[in-house]
């Protein structure tokens, strides 16, 4: 029987989320003795971030970073649209849609390129993508991907070890222009990912994995994103 959440459940889970990183969002990592840096580079940062759950200390790793000439509803596209993530994250071997929940969420299945000598991954997700009036403010969004159980492809039959994943990238637009061009907006971003890449794996080295991947991949999905939106309408 697997462990994984139910697709309702995962719904569940993604509005805990998106709670939690808007009120992250507000705080100040510099000010907050929660937050411990770990490491910069350029303006991107990478942080611990501690709290306490039914008495329990727990921390989990944070990145924050601002991209320009992009905003937070472009942003949150380039990384929750399926098509457009085959082009920028060169890990997916296959990308399919199992279930379209509405408008902005859906169940996807995946199957990782395997890197030698460790087993093949997949995984089986929901994304959801939503966005968050502001007042006084563009809006922002988030996208939540939650690994969750599906039917047609329980875990076990696919061939692959199963992985799992809770992943985070809440995205604000940052602009004071009446009539902005692409120069005078940007977004910035809190990204956290937790995955479990199956199997055995002990949890010191997917924290030293996570902390060294973190940057890469906001540098990756911001360099596409770039390119992908200089020569369109700025969109909120």
């Amino acid at each position: 029987m697997s462990s994984h959440p139910s697709v309702k459940d995962t719904q569940t889970k993604m509005q805990e989320l998106i709670n939690k990183y808007v009120e992250l969002s507000k705080q100040d990592p510099e000010a907050e003795p929660s937050w411990q840096c770990l490491s910069k580079s350029g303006v991107t940062k990478i942080y611990r971030k501690e709290e306490e759950k039914d008495g329990v200390l727990l921390d989990y790793l944070v990145a924050t970073t601002t991209v320009e000439g992009v905003t937070a509803a472009e942003m949150s596209e380039v990384f929750h649209n399926g098509k457009l993530k085959l082009e920028w994250d060169h890990t997916i071997e296959a990308d399919k849609k199992l279930e379209t929940l509405d408008d902005y969420c859906a169940v996807y299945h995946q199957i990782l390129k395997r890197v030698w000598p460790t087993a093949q991954r997949d995984l089986v997700y929901a994304s959801h993508k939503q966005r968050l009036d502001m007042p006084g403010e563009h809006p922002s969004w988030i996208v939540c991907n939650v690994s969750c159980d599906h039917p047609s492809v329980p875990e076990g039959t696919s061939g692959y070890t199963r992985a799992t994943i809770e992943v985070v990238l809440f995205c604000q637009t940052v602009c004071d222009k009446t009539d902005p061009t692409r120069k005078d907006v940007s977004c910035k971003i809190v990204y956290s990912a937790s995955v479990n890449p199956g199997g055995w794996a002990p949890a010191s080295a997917v924290r030293a994995i996570s902390q060294r991947e973190y940057p890469k991949f906001l540098k990756k999905i911001a360099t596409f994103a770039i390119d992908h939106v200089k020569k369109s309408e700025i969109k909120y």
